[in-house]
């Protein structure tokens, strides 16, 4: 349950189930020249599922982010994302393009309260068997070029029984 700070950046849109997609993926310990072409990768998937689903995916950096947000102490940024993951989100979109830490307990946040999951990768990446083995994986998907990848993403999405 939330102690009151998940209200602090005001409401996320929903859809009707009162849920939405949760875009989860590395980010602390990447590389400064790296960090904003994968945030970019987030906003882009996120913007890609506004317009295939008419609501916008959450991206938890956008609300909590490490560098631009850092006044939130580790116990807020849990407290938060696990509400947003295990109450406010129909399935999880995984994008593992570099190990992460956080994204190994999302996805188990996810399985633990009947989240679906989509692993979504780079084509050749190396995912570890524990993630790709988890529960809440219900499909993977590779892609080569990142565009291409993301509306075949929205597609995948579109035929997931979601929580």
């Amino acid at each position: 349950m939330c102690r009151g700070f998940c209200s602090f950046f005001g409401d996320f849109p929903m859809s009707a189930n009162g849920k939405t997609a949760y875009i989860c993926g590395p980010l602390t310990e990447l590389p400064p020249d790296v960090q904003e072409s994968v945030r970019n990768l987030y906003s882009r998937i996120a913007d890609a599922h506004k317009q295939y689903f008419d609501i916008r995916a959450f991206v938890p950096h956008e609300h909590y982010d490490p560098i631009r947000h850092t006044n939130f102490l580790p116990e807020d940024v849990d407290e938060a994302e696990r509400d947003q993951v295990c109450n406010k989100t129909s399935v999880l979109i995984v994008v593992a393009i570099a190990p992460s830490w956080g994204g190994g307990i999302e996805v188990e946040m996810a399985n633990h309260s009947g989240v679906p999951a989509i692993l979504f990768y780079p084509k050749g990446k190396k995912v570890s068997r524990l993630l790709r083995g988890n529960p809440a994986i219900k499909e993977t998907m590779e892609y080569t070029i990142e565009q291409i990848g993301i509306w075949g993403l929205m597609s995948v999405i579109q035929k997931l029984p979601v929580a």
